[in-house]
């Protein structure tokens, strides 16, 4: 089997999300990528360690490791990432250059953009190679759920540990993103009059990352102004830094209107430590 080596200073960073991606997206058995460094760090960044688990990949038990002679002998690639003459030169063993920026530092949202870099390097590099895999995965469609829906929703949910016990009570309004036959993504918006909740926003493991949320988000609010929505509130208590991005602001609990504060959601499903957050839409 192939071997495809990711090397950066530290081996902390832009290597070990370029190897991770790899491993991910080539086909089972084609090919496999290990990253190194020339002056390995203690462990991974901790910035890049969270953008990595957005998109399902856990990368906490990553170790660093010195990029030695007798490691790049094993690859067939080898891929620099800003560690330039002070990589091993392998007679013999191709070699390029990604000029990707160093994350170390650097606020989420420029770590989350150099990860999606490296993924679409990392998806060029399957192509160029002739590898089989998922880096070309199946168009998404997003359209109103149907009743068959239900429990691919509510399982989707639970393996995401978010809430799915009422969804057959509330019954609010859901869209879903389908890949395939494969219900990839999901979000729900309960109407009480011009008042509604965004909820129930789940994208899969493996579809994270490629800004599904941020579309199902933007189409969800769509519905809601098409419906005279006039304020869309919601709970949350990972993706607050997600939802201001689309205009939320976070304001009091107490702020709520009734019908909001009758919900399940809002009495008793979600923490109190929960961020409630609203937008104004425009009229």
């Amino acid at each position: 089997m192939k071997t495809y080596l990711f090397a950066c200073v530290h081996n902390a960073g832009r290597s070990q999300m370029a190897a991770a991606w790899f491993n991910q997206l080539v086909g089972v058995g084609q090919a496999r990528a290990v990253s190194a460094g020339t002056q390995p760090g203690p462990r991974v960044h901790p910035e890049v360690l969270e953008v990595m688990r957005e998109s399902g990949i856990d990368l906490s038990q990553a170790q660093p490791q010195l990029l030695t002679d007798a490691l790049a002998r094993q690859a067939c690639l080898l891929v620099t990432m800003g560690c330039g003459e002070a990589c091993p030169a392998v007679p013999g063993l191709r070699r390029e250059d990604w000029p990707l920026e160093d994350p170390k530092g650097k606020p989420a949202r420029r770590v989350r953009e150099i990860r999606d870099e490296v993924r679409a390097r990392v998806v060029d590099l399957i192509r160029r190679e002739g590898l089989a895999g998922t880096a070309d995965p199946p168009p998404v469609t997003v359209r109103g759920a149907s009743a068959e829906d239900l429990p691919g929703i509510m399982q989707l949910l639970r393996d995401s540990d978010l809430p799915a016990e009422d969804l057959a009570t509330s019954r609010p309004l859901l869209l879903v993103a389908v890949a395939g036959a494969e219900i990839v993504g999901c979000i729900g918006l309960e109407v009480h009059g011009t008042a509604a909740l965004l909820r129930s926003l789940v994208v899969a493991p493996s579809w994270r990352g490629r800004g599904l949320s941020r579309d199902l988000v933007r189409m969800l609010l769509e519905r809601a102004s098409s419906a005279d929505v006039g304020e869309v509130f919601l709970l949350t208590t990972t993706a607050a830094s997600l939802f201001v991005r689309h205009g939320f602001a976070s304001v009091p609990r107490d702020s709520a209107p009734a019908a909001i504060r009758q919900t399940r959601e809002f009495a008793s499903i979600c923490p109190s430590s929960a961020a409630f957050m609203r937008l104004t839409l425009p009229r």
